[in-house]
């Protein structure tokens, strides 16, 4: 999903209470509270670790040879395993 999500509005209205929007998990938390609404800059924190987590996954698989499309058959391979009937595809196959 987004981090950060545009609003039309600056603030949200229920019944008589209004709080900030939420503007996505990088900013504040969609609970309606106004803790939850305050913008939280440790949020920018989080999400830049886990930017950086994803990217150095990707990068580990895209150096590492799993991306490598000549493992196309391996990938579809990886879920059935465990199973049956991928053991006696395997046995067959080989």
């Amino acid at each position: 999903g987004q981090f950060a999500k545009p609003r039309s509005e600056p603030d949200e209205v229920r019944g008589d209470t209004s709080l900030p929007s939420y503007r996505g998990d990088i900013i504040n938390r969609e609970e309606f509270t106004a803790e939850a609404r305050r913008n939280n800059p440790w949020n920018m924190v989080k999400a830049y670790h886990q930017s950086s987590q994803t990217l150095n996954i990707l990068r580990a698989f895209a150096k590492g040879g799993y991306a490598d499309i000549s493992r196309l058959h391996a990938w579809n391979l990886d879920f059935v395993e465990q199973t049956e009937e991928g053991s006696r595809y395997r046995k067959f196959a080989t």
